[in-house]
């Protein structure tokens, strides 16, 4: 499950993320304290995060294969 999301700015994640996969400039990350993940576009902006992996792969796999113009 997703939570709401605010598009919100990031450092990237120099510190306490875990980069899982990137592809085309996105990130998924996994914060090693709260063990939360989080999706970042190729500005590091989060555009989701969740608790639940699963679901993250799967939004982190619908934001990288759609084509964006």
């Amino acid at each position: 499950m997703l939570f709401p999301n605010l598009p919100t700015k990031t450092l990237g994640g120099s510190f306490f993320w875990d980069t899982l996969d990137r592809k085309n400039g996105w990130k998924l990350q996994k914060n090693l304290i709260t063990e939360h993940y989080r999706i970042l576009d190729p500005e590091n902006v989060r555009q989701a995060w969740s608790p639940d992996e699963s679901s993250i792969w799967r939004t982190f796999r619908k934001f990288t294969s759609v084509s964006r113009d």
